[in-house]
């Protein structure tokens, strides 16, 4: 095979549990993108030997002629590659742990993308998606990075002001409430068509289309006089308890809510379930991700590989190979999508990283019409969007100062002392994985 025929596709952030149910999405779109090779690359030497171990024998029985290989070494990954995904989390889950548990110290919520442990989390993987952008820059210019790592919103922002790479941010809330859409339907995804708008879990469902015609009253009857929750496919306790939420919410709003949005509805309400919880959401994805992680060694072992499960996640791999097809077939399909508003959002400042419905193609993100969002939408918006430029900001240039003035305007923070106590608390858990000055 000549040179120019190779393509190499990488996972940084391999060694995810979330990586196996990924490569099923590869798989499924190998005729439209003709990849040659799958790297997976992560810096965890135990949790990458054991995924690569499943995601090689899964491949060689589905697409044996795809070559997979596996390194602790991030430019060697990157060099050659066409696209990048990038499913990163700074610290580990026992980073996320802490990001639950110091809050709650405080009685504020701790949750690992909204409030203050969202901006732990930025704190720590804004410089670090730096450092991979730059590699790229230099490794593989001409590469698209297809990011899941969050926080996602202000690692787009950040792309974008920071560098000039090929880059697109993702979430698959959106694309999870279509499908649950269209499940209680019976209707495929494609059929239904979202208006949208907001930030990164922080979003509306203002409308839903099906040929056409604005089904929200339809949904706003159904919400009201069948069971819902027993129509959703997952007996999932994490599912059913957030969907729940969701229609708490949208039989008092008339617009569906991203799940994320319960925290700022319905704060004490979820603090107090928080503080009365035996774990941490953290906690739980530990001991969810050993079992998986010993599952996968067995199914290694096992003459029957079919009988790998994985964390979950479909919607993430859905989203993320869609995209990585759309833009390689140059298909002008949409995708909800964040990008920097520059006037997408009536109303937004012009630096905010928003999450709207975009076509996405060879030349990349191209945002669709979105009308103005209602008053309470924007102000919830204005003030997470502000807080979310400023705390890019202050993990950019290290700033103390400025990071503290961040997290003091997040809607969840309920005095600057407090602020400045989680803050501090912070810094001193996570050692270097937090520098500022």
């Amino acid at each position: 095979m000549r040179e120019e025929e190779r393509m190499k596709i990488t996972v940084i952030g391999g060694g995810s549990a979330y990586t196996p149910g990924l490569i099923e999405g590869l798989i499924k779109i190998r005729r439209e993108v003709p990849y040659t090779e799958l790297c997976l690359m992560d810096i965890d030497a135990p949790k990458l030997k054991t995924v690569t171990a499943i995601v090689a024998k899964i491949m060689a029985e589905a697409v044996p002629e795809v070559k997979v290989s596996a390194t602790l070494d991030r430019i060697e990954a990157i060099k050659g590659s066409a696209f990048i995904l990038c499913q990163i989390r700074v610290g580990g889950l026992a980073g996320r742990v802490l990001d639950e548990k110091i809050p709650l110290k405080y009685e504020v919520i701790g949750q690992e993308t909204v409030g203050p442990g969202g901006f732990a989390m930025a704190l720590r993987t804004i410089p670090e998606m730096y450092a991979i952008a730059q590699d790229i820059k230099k490794y593989a210019p001409e590469a698209w990075l297809i990011n899941y790592s969050n926080p996602s919103g202000m690692v787009a922002a950040m792309l974008a002001k920071y560098t000039d790479i090929n880059a697109i941010s993702i979430c698959d809330v959106p694309i999870g409430v279509q499908h649950f859409i269209a499940s209680l339907l019976k209707l495929p995804r494609e059929q239904v068509k979202l208006d949208y708008v907001g930030l990164n879990h922080l979003g509306w469902f203002r409308k839903v289309f099906v040929d056409g015609k604005d089904i929200m009253p339809m949904l706003g009857e159904m919400a009201k006089t069948t069971d819902i929750l027993a129509m959703l496919p997952s007996d999932d306790e994490k599912t059913l308890h957030e969907s729940a939420m969701m229609l708490r919410i949208f039989n008092k709003l008339g617009v569906i809510p991203s799940s994320y949005l319960q925290y700022y509805y319905l704060t004490r309400e979820c603090l107090q379930a928080q503080l009365a919880a035996d774990k941490t959401r953290g906690e739980v994805v530990q001991g969810i991700e050993k079992e998986l992680l010993a599952h996968f060694k067995e199914v290694v072992q096992h003459e029957d590989s079919h009988l790998w499960k994985s964390r979950g996640g479909q919607w993430h791999s859905e989203l993320m190979v869609g995209m990585l097809s759309a833009i390689y077939n140059d298909k002008g399909q949409e995708y909800v999508v964040n990008v920097i508003n520059n006037g997408c959002v009536p109303g937004m400042a012009p630096e905010a990283c928003v999450e709207i419905p975009c076509l996405i193609d060879k030349r990349g993100v191209r945002p669709l019409h979105v009308d103005r969002p209602d008053t309470d939408m924007l102000g919830l918006m204005q003030v997470v969007a502000a807080y979310e430029t400023l705390t890019v900001e202050a993990a950019m240039e290290q700033d103390y100062n400025k990071a503290l003035r961040a997290l003091n305007l997040n809607p969840l923070m309920p005095s600057l002392e407090v602020a400045e106590k989680i803050l501090n608390d912070y810094i001193a858990a996570h050692g270097d994985l937090i520098t500022l000055r």
